[in-house]
């Protein structure tokens, strides 16, 4: 096997080496190590900017709505429905999840559920139409919320895919809508056996059956949206219908994904090594060759701005 030496930076907290998705598909052709001094190769993200100062090509992954900048990488990997040639490929999260969870089955009666959930962390960083819909539908019957926003439960929701196992439909809200910016939202619904509300990607029906969901886009106003799913939850019958509707057509990712697409993207920059696409090579930082923090104190002033915006959002 041909030795890679891989380096990963400016990722969240908990990304490890070793539970890495790119790394265990890479493997199996691969003999792939971690080599922070010298790697061969850097897969960044979007959370610092430690990645400037490497020398070796650059490949850019986010599971954030950000498109990539290929002024400042070589590759990427993200969301983005683009057609840049060999330094790109769209792997939609989701993709991910699909490879690590376990689709639960199909609850005795599910007609007879609870009405719907709501699992959310985030009222800031997102679009406030999370919240406002969230209180429209509520006028209607309770919503469960099992999560740190506008959580009513009194608890959280430790495994989500059981939680919404619970319930005849799930609130799936992207934090914003974009083109091809598709997250788990949908398709831990979908593996719940429970009907998504959807609302973002406005080309998601490319995704996934139009008939296996709710897609708020589809409607003029929320109140549209909101009397449909009243009609649903009234009507067994078409419920059922699209509850069993299949959420794949033909069984298969829409995007086209396998592993062996993924590895062939690889394989190419693996064989290009020492070529570079972006702009700013040599890495760039300023006069003493450092990048840019935010400070204490700048961070305690965002995180009061949080706080207030959530505050309207939740009180306006």
């Amino acid at each position: 096997m041909e030795k890679i030496r891989l380096y990963f930076c400016d990722f969240w907290k908990s990304h490890t080496f070793e539970n890495d998705f790119f790394v265990n598909i890479l493997k199996n052709k691969y003999e792939i190590v971690e080599d922070s001094k010298n790697p061969d190769f850097i897969i960044y993200s979007c959370y610092g900017y430690k990645h400037r100062k490497y020398k070796c090509p650059r490949i850019f992954y986010s599971g954030e709505n950000l498109t990539p900048d290929f002024n400042t990488c070589d590759y990427a990997i993200g969301f983005d429905r683009l057609d840049f040639g060999e330094r790109y490929l769209r792997v939609p999260i989701y993709y991910f999840f699909d490879k690590i969870r376990n689709k639960p089955d199909m609850p005795q009666n599910p007609e007879n559920r609870e009405f719907c959930s709501f699992i959310y962390s985030n009222g800031v960083y997102c679009d406030s139409i999370r919240i406002k819909f969230f209180k429209l539908l509520s006028e209607y019957k309770k919503i469960s919320s099992a999560g740190a926003l506008l959580n009513n439960t009194g608890t959280k929701a430790k495994d989500k895919i059981e939680y919404l196992k619970n319930f005849k439909f799930t609130i799936a809200f992207e934090n914003s809508s974009s083109k091809g910016y598709v997250t788990e939202k949908i398709y831990d619904a979908f593996l719940a056996h429970t009907v998504p509300i959807y609302w973002g990607d406005p080309d998601i029906a490319k995704e996934f059956n139009p008939g296996a969901f709710i897609n708020i886009g589809d409607y003029k106003t929320l109140d549209e949206a909101a009397e449909k799913i009243i009609q649903l939850d009234k009507n067994d019958e078409l419920y059922l219908k699209m509850l069993n509707t299949p959420y794949l057509k033909d069984r298969e990712f829409a995007c086209g994904l396998s592993d062996k697409k993924i590895i062939e993207f690889f394989d190419n920059i693996f064989q290009n090594k020492g070529k570079f696409y972006r702009k700013d090579f040599p890495p760039c930082r300023d006069k003493r060759g450092r990048f840019y923090l935010y400070s204490k104190f700048q961070r305690g002033i965002l995180k009061k701005i949080r706080e207030i915006i959530l505050k309207h959002r939740i009180n306006p």
